[in-house]
């Protein structure tokens, strides 16, 4: 069981990093203990106070990013009254797009044209500057092409932990299941 100046000095933090979110990293510094310690300290924490009944908020886990949410039925119902990052509009182009990185990743831009058949200089950096999208690696061949993965913020605004949850494109309901996840 976690202290309880431990448990104050984490929801502050979380309370503190907002959208940023907090960082298993950022915890082992700021507690000055290994990253594995920082890791099994947030989720011991995010379980006891997900278990909490008479709040409005919960921790949710995005890749590696820790944040402080409010619970899906309480966002439900104030939803309309709120903006956020998950309600800005992406042409259908670049939804396909990062549907095709989401799922190829790490692709590079010639892959990602190759499957669109249109250039898509303008929709790969639209992507990048909107964060959803990095590109941290290069492919080892003449030119050094750019390879584009998912970002963490596309985990947050899609609601994921890690891009294993993505649906499954395998199955006859492609179009179906993947419309479903992208209008929620």
């Amino acid at each position: 069981m976690l202290f309880e100046k431990t448990k104050n000095i984490i929801e502050g933090l979380l309370f503190i990093k907002g959208e940023e979110g907090l960082t298993i990293e950022y915890l082992s510094i700021f507690l000055d203990i290994n990253k594995k310690d920082a890791e099994n300290v947030l989720n011991i924490f995010k379980t006891d106070y997900n278990s909490k009944e008479d709040t409005a908020l919960i921790i949710k886990k995005f890749g590696n990013i820790y944040k402080m949410v409010v619970k899906e039925d309480i966002y439900i119902k104030i939803k309309d009254g709120i903006e956020s990052k998950k309600m800005t509009k992406l042409s259908k182009s670049a939804l396909e797009t990062l549907a095709i990185i989401a799922y190829n990743q790490p692709i590079s831009k010639l892959e990602i044209e190759k499957i669109r058949g249109v250039n898509s200089d303008f929709i790969v950096n639209t992507l990048v500057d909107k964060e959803l999208i990095c590109s941290n690696k290069v492919l080892d061949k003449i030119g050094k092409p750019k390879l584009y993965e998912t970002t963490d913020l596309f985990l947050d605004i899609f609601g994921l932990e890690s891009i294993n949850e993505l649906p499954n494109i395998e199955n006859n309901n492609i179009d179906k299941n993947l419309n479903n996840f992208l209008e929620d």
